[in-house]
């Protein structure tokens, strides 16, 4: 077997999706039912992804939508994520949206606007822009 060659499996980074899960509700004070939308959006805009369950729901390449998984790794352009199929895919962020579900909110990202590592993210200030056409 190939050393470099890592395996990856799905089951492995569910942990790390709960600690995630746990994170965003500690971040957004408890995601009440009347908490608002935009709150949480800036909320994770500027949080750290790694953990997240995200989709692909748009993309202008047809054969990203609809991939789900756990985000293992961020980077300035790209996310690694693991599918339940343990498969690890590499989602460009430009040009796609990303939909995130956390206890019945949810949230769309515009990966044109997280063009960043997540530390240079959770300093920027996010200004409210109207949808993005891919």
């Amino acid at each position: 077997m190939n050393s470099d060659k890592l395996i990856y499996r799905y089951e492995i980074f569910v942990p790390l999706h709960e600690l995630w899960k746990q994170y965003i509700r500690d971040l957004c004070n408890g995601l009440k039912p009347d908490a608002q939308p935009q709150m949480i959006q800036t909320k994770l805009l500027k949080a750290d992804l790694h953990g997240a369950l995200v989709t692909v729901t748009k993309s202008k390449c047809p054969s990203y939508v609809g991939t789900t998984g756990i985000i293992v790794q961020e980077m300035k352009h790209i996310f690694k994520i693991i599918t339940k199929e343990d498969k690890l895919k590499v989602i460009p962020k430009l040009n796609c949206v990303f939909s995130i579900e956390l206890d019945g909110f949810v949230s769309y990202i515009y990966g044109s606007r997280i063009q960043f590592r997540a530390s240079e993210r959770s300093a920027k200030k996010f200004k409210g822009k109207g949808t993005l056409d891919l």
